[in-house]
This record gives structure tokens, C-alpha cells and sequence, in this order.
């Protein structure tokens, strides 16, 4: 997860000027498919009921302008784009818009690490002072600890350092070099603690041991093989093109709390979040990557197979995930069998979550930050709506789906 702070950043960059988003779309509040994304059997009439009950209540409690869900499964499929993408201009949500995924990038970053790994490029022993110096017990810290968050290191992206020059954007030595001056809050291995910086470090990694920028290997390694064509990490702006929605959520903008166009936080930048959360993609480009990223399509078997080994129970800061039971992996979530990311940041909010024993691709896509009922609980909820309560995920719908978030996503 990111966390942004800052109001003024609205009424200084942000106001008018990505107003390219307003085109011509199907009626807001719709289920609707798009070139491929919708592409299938529907749902059962009763199940659809249920998946679009859900969806207005996630949409009702948080208030957010507009949600994207999208279900593929073999019981059939239901993708929807309900409310607006701008709130200044009116223009309805689609299901092709282009979003900025967050922290769901880590998945990426994780994969080609994963995949050097699997190339003898790195191990996940070595010791991230073999790669980069100055981090705090890096002499101790492992590539798997960085991987699966039991590195110990600070999130520094709280770092004022950082968020000072979110507006403006980051080099990747100035990102680092903030970001190592937070001491550590473990000893390396000794509990579960997200960081930010981590993965930072981890996309160096990759464009020292791949001898290529990490933005070049994303494209290169990761969206070309699979056909991702709006996925990628930017190298200047945020990334995104027609087209996109826009997102919501600066300064004082609360859960429950209905954004204002002033609110509009589309343009903040994505190189101060770099490795750990600065993609952008799209419901169709996140539905390939989901199947690709839960079966380690992309990896070699032996790795993939110590990737999912010894997945680490997590619980995010502020009860982020809900009350449900959720696992960390070298680099990704996994609840009830589900494998995928989530992502939180100015804006935005998203997980995308798929089950090889399923089948089943679920994504869901807020464009307001924070919320109350965060996306990983809304994909539970949809799951059980689909397939039944009896999935694993330690709680019940009405749990999944009552408001438990109440701070700011990190």
C-alpha cells in the first residue's frame, strides 16, 4: 500500500488537467463488456442479482464516483463499470479505462526477481548488501525476506523526504537513499512487516542483476509475453492514456466520505512509488496477468514451487484486508485458494485475486482512496457470492462486506 498526504496538491496540479478522459461510453451503472473483457456465458440470473446487490454497497458505504468489478468463472461471467470517471466533466466509467494498479505492482517486481532467480541471475539467499549498500542490516536481510515482507525494514515511504516530492517525482537514488534512513522496525525474519522500501530495493535488484531499467523489464519480461497492452511502469507522469478514469482521494477525504472534483489526485506522479506501486493497467490486462501470476506461468517450476511454500499470515495495518484469513507469499496474497495483489494509493483502489482449483478471475477496482470497505474483503465477498460461503476465507459475506477500515491505507 501507498499513502499520500497532502491537500494542497488538488488545487496546485491536479484540477483540469487530465480532462482528456471525457469520451463518448455506455450508460454508467451497467454491466457492460468491452472488447474481450466481458467475453463469456453470464452469470445465473440469481447470482447476478446477488453480485450487483454487493456492488451498490460497496459503492453506497464508501461513496466512491466509481467501481469496476470484473468475474470470470466457469459458472459465468458478470463485468460491470458502475458510476462516473470524472466527476468534473459527468463522464460514465467503462470497462476499458485505463487505472493506476498501486501496490499491485509488486506482484510484478516480484516475478522478475522470481524469474532471475530461476536464470541463476540471484538467489533467494543472497543478502541485499551484495546488491545494494547502505541498508540497514543488509548484511542480514535475504532477497526471500524482501519478497515475503519479514525483511524488518521501515516502510519508508512515510519518509518526508518522500512524500515531499511526490508532487514533483523521484529519482530511484534519491527514493533509496530516503528511504534507508529509517531504522529498521524488526530483526530480519522476526515478524511479518510491510515494506514499501523493500520492494524498492527489489526493483533494483532487477535492473542490476537484468542489466536493464525496471520499466523496460516489466514490458520486455512480463507484458509482451502475455499480451498486456495498457500495462506498464511509467518512466515520467503517471502513466496513463485514453482511456482512463480518474481517481479520488487527497488530504482530508475520509472512508465514508463522498470526493469533491477538488479531490481529483489523477496526476499525481508515479516515479516516487516506483517498484513498490506505480503501474497502471486495465481490468482486461489484470485478468491475464491474475491467471499468469497464480499459476507461475512464467517461472520455472522449482521456483514457483518455493514461492508458494511457507506463505506468511499477515494482518495490514488498520485492518485493511477485514477480518478474514489472508497469507503472504514471495510476492503475493493469497486467501481461500485466490492468488493475486492488491493496491491502495491516492486515488485508487484495487485487488485482483485468481483460483487455479476455480478457475475463477475476480477483480475489483475503487477509484476513490481510502475506503471503509477496502477491495480485499469486497473480491471475498464476491467469491462466496459465486461459489459459496465454504471457501476458506475465515469469514462470513455480511463480514466481508461491514465496514472495517477506518485510517489511511499503508
Amino acid at each position: 500500500m501507498g499513502r499520500y498526504r497532502g491537500r494542497s496538491l488538488g488545487a496546485l496540479i491536479l484540477i483540469g488537467v487530465l480532462a482528456g478522459a471525457a469520451c463518448q461510453s455506455p450508460r454508467a451503472g451497467t454491466a457492460v463488456s468491452n472488447g474481450g473483457v466481458g467475453d463469456g456465458a453470464a452469470l445465473d440470473a440469481p447470482t447476478e442479482a446477488k453480485v450487483k446487490q454487493i456492488v451498490r454497497r460497496f459503492k453506497d458505504t464508501n461513496r466512491t464516483p466509481g467501481v469496476l468489478v470484473g468475474i470470470w468463472s466457469p459458472k459465468g461471467n458478470f463485468v460491470g463499470a458502475t458510476g462516473v470517471a470524472d466527476l468534473a466533466t459527468g463522464a460514465p466509467l467503462r470497462t476499458d479505462m485505463q487505472f493506476k494498479v498501486a501496490s499491485q505492482t509488486k506482484t510484478f517486481t516480484a516475478n522478475l526477481v522470481l524469474q532471475l532467480v530461476g536464470e541463476g541471475k540471484v538467489a533467494l539467499e543472497d543478502h541485499i548488501s551484495k546488491w545494494v549498500a547502505g541498508v540497514p542490516n543488509g548484511d542480514r536481510i535475504t532477497i526471500r525476506q524482501l519478497l515475503n515482507h519479514t525483511s524488518g525494514l521501515a516502510d519508508g515511504f512515510t519518509s518526508p523526504d518522500v512524500q515531499g516530492k511526490i508532487p514533483t517525482g523521484c529519482t530511484v537514488e534519491e527514493l533509496l537513499d530516503a528511504e534507508a534512513k529509517f531504522p529498521p522496525v524488526a530483526a530480519p525474519g522476526a515478524k511479518w512487516s510491510y515494506s514499501n522500501y523493500g520492494y524498492n530495493l527489489l526493483g533494483r535488484v532487477v535492473e542490476l542483476a537484468g542489466g536493464q531499467d525496471l520499466s523496460t523489464a516489466v514490458q520486455q519480461r512480463i507484458a509482451r509475453p502475455l499480451g498486456l497492452h495498457r500495462t506498464l511502469l511509467p518512466t515520467s507522469g503517471n502513466g496513463l492514456t485514453p482511456p482512463f478514469t480518474h481517481g479520488y482521494g487527497l488530504g482530508d477525504v475520509g472512508p465514508t466520505q463522498a470526493p469533491t472534483a477538488a479531490d481529483d489526485a489523477t496526476a499525481v506522479p508515479a516515479s516516487c512509488l516506483w517498484a513498490h506501486g506505480g503501474m497502471v493497467s486495465t481490468l482486461s490486462d489484470m485478468r491475464i496477468w491474475s491467471r499468469a501470476l497464480a499459476a507461475g506461468a512464467l517461472l520455472e517450476p522449482a521456483v514457483w514451487a518455493e514461492a508458494t511454500r511457507n506463505m506468511v499470515p499477515f494482518v495490514f495495518t488498520g485492518n485493511y484486508n477485514g477480518p478474514g484469513t489472508w497469507r503472504y507469499g514471495l510476492g503475493f496474497v493469497e486467501s481461500g485458494g485466490f492468488i493475486g495483489g492488491e493496491g491502495s494509493f491516492a486515488g485508487y483502489e484495487s485487488t485482483t485475486m485468481y483460483s487455479p482449483t476455480l478457475r475463477t478471475s475476480i477483480e475489483v477496482v475503487s477509484t476513490k482512496n481510502p475506503n471503509a470497505i477496502t477491495p480485499p474483503p469486497m473480491f471475498q465477498a464476491l467469491a462466496m457470492a459465486v461459489h459459496g460461503t465454504g471457501l476458506g476465507f475465515g469469514l462470513t459475506p455480511e463480514q466481508a462486506l461491514t465496514p472495517s477500515f477506518a485510517g489511511e491505507a499503508g
